[in-house]
């Protein structure tokens, strides 16, 4: 049988180990991430891989902006019914502005776009 001491020396460990697995589960996950900011551009019901590729090619090179790969079945056909996902990670506001503008010169492909991520 154990000591009232070991007993409350025990509880005493515990309750200090969960409380800090609490903090630094915070601190990695929410001070120290980057910025997990996507903006998801939908385009139109039968645009296609080609009006994927060439928003892609437009509006992806822009400075602060970067292309989110494809993930899945690269088949073209698959593809084509996907959004394009663009990172905004570290973008300034006048970056994300020239990304915005970008996107609505392509009024017949695009259907709409959100950002993801926005805390």
């Amino acid at each position: 049988m154990a000591s009232r001491r070991t007993s409350t020396l025990l509880i005493t460990l515990f309750g200090v180990l969960m409380v800090s697995s609490i903090v630094l589960t915070g601190v990695f996950n929410h001070l120290l991430a980057g910025d997990p900011r996507v903006m998801v551009v939908t385009l139109k019901q039968d645009a296609g891989e080609a009006a994927r590729a060439q928003l892609k090619r437009d509006c992806g090179s822009l400075p602060g902006v970067g292309v989110v790969a494809d993930a899945g079945n690269p088949d073209p056909a698959i593809q084509g019914r996907f959004p394009v996902r663009f990172t905004l990670a570290g973008a300034t506001p006048a970056q994300e502005a020239a990304l915005e503008t970008c996107i609505n010169q392509h009024p017949t492909l695009i259907r709409g776009l959100l950002i993801e991520g926005d805390r």
